[in-house]
């Protein structure tokens, strides 16, 4: 379904939980946008944050009419996305993350993409900034551009363009929400990637260009990544039942390569007839996957040098205004990304065996209210 005319009014909503560290340099941006002629409001959406967000939030508020702070007392992203659809009186939504920045015609190149290409929801790339200083946050946005670790998916290059699956965060017209449904509220990480195959479901396009300009500011530590990256790996097979179209095989790739290492170890040390072949295809996994993640770091070095190359040739260049060539990485972050990869694979692939495992739990509980509650 294709959508012709201008959008007449946006609403941007951002929501936020405990995101004292993040939300001013987000703010700072979005109220640097330009909205000249555009009928707008911007709906922040508390999680019931208590590490001082709000009190940044109101210090925002006291100098701008148009921004507004709604409630969530459900607490989850996913929660705080409906409450501001819901609650926004714009034709195009702007859902935005608070550990993000945006260009300054952000919102004005998504309505000239959704006008020229009828999609339903356009998008950028998700360019990855580190999130604070040293090697270890420098190595952990080095992977989110490569597509070992990550899976490579279209939103992630820097250069892609044209319809596609997901787009990161999403620009939405109104009238999708009326036929594709809210968003999934038990989700808390792949929200937007079940609710983007419901909408191509039901007849709609998403778009992704360059044009759109945004800067996703990663997680700092190895913890907080593999927390990160659990959730995903666990959200994509707890909840597959429900949407078994959502993920694509990209997205089993960590799971079929984790359980198979464990397969074979236990093979190795409980299944003596099979304890030599075992051990073969177990060492010949692993290093297959070692020579990958040398490959790959490889590449991303030399991805970044060129990078560093061009901005240094033409301040004006593509890659420059994308900041992936601005911001130096180190030596000590190079060294770094193979230990980044196997955290990014073996906290999703297990994140994922620990969802398929739990389904059964999940069913009874699904059955048992369902007794309880019979229609």
């Amino acid at each position: 379904m294709a959508f012709v005319g201008k959008a007449t009014s946006v609403s941007i909503i951002i929501p936020v939980r405990n995101e004292a560290g993040h939300i001013a340099r987000c703010l700072d941006s979005v109220l640097a946008l330009d909205l000249d002629g555009i009928e707008h409001e911007i709906l922040v959406v508390d999680g019931m944050s208590d590490d001082g967000t709000i009190g940044v939030v109101e210090r925002y508020q006291a100098r701008r009419a148009d921004l507004k702070i709604i409630p969530n007392p459900r607490k989850g992203v996913a929660a705080a996305r409906n409450i501001g659809i819901k609650a926004a009186r714009g034709d195009v939504l702007v859902l935005m993350d608070a550990h993000a920045r945006y260009a300054p015609d952000y919102v004005k190149r998504c309505l000239e993409v959704m006008e020229n290409t009828g999609a339903a929801n356009v998008g950028g790339p998700a360019i990855a900034l580190p999130g604070g200083a040293g090697a270890m946050a420098g190595a952990i946005s080095l992977a989110h551009h490569s597509s070992f670790g990550l899976g490579g998916g279209e939103f992630r290059d820097p250069d892609a363009e044209g319809f596609v699956e997901t787009v990161w965060p999403g620009c939405y017209r109104r009238e999708v929400f009326a036929k594709a449904g809210y968003i999934d509220e038990r989700r808390s990480r792949t929200e937007d990637l079940e609710f983007n195959s419901r909408l191509r479901a039901a007849g709609f396009t998403i778009y992704l260009s360059p044009r759109i300009m945004a800067w996703y500011y990663c997680r700092t530590t190895l913890g907080e990544t593999w927390r990160q990256r659990w959730a995903d790996g666990y959200e994509i097979t707890r909840f597959l039942p429900d949407n078994p179209a959502a993920p694509k095989l990209r997205h089993f790739v960590p799971l079929a390569f984790v359980a198979s290492l464990i397969l074979f170890a236990a093979l190795a040390v409980f299944v003596p007839g099979l304890q030599q072949l075992a051990m073969v295809v177990l060492f010949a996994e692993l290093a297959a996957y070692l020579l990958a993640s040398v490959f790959f770091t490889i590449q991303s070095y030399l991805r970044s040098k060129v990078h560093q190359d061009e901005s240094s040739a033409d301040t004006g260049s593509k890659h420059s205004n994308l900041e992936l060539s601005n911001r130096e990485h180190g030596l000590g972050s190079i060294a770094l990304l193979p230990i980044v990869f196997a955290t990014l694979h073996f906290s999703y692939g297990l994140g994922s065996i620990w969802g398929l495992a739990s389904l059964p739990y999940w069913a009874l509980r699904k059955q048992k209210r369902e007794l309880q509650n019979p229609e």
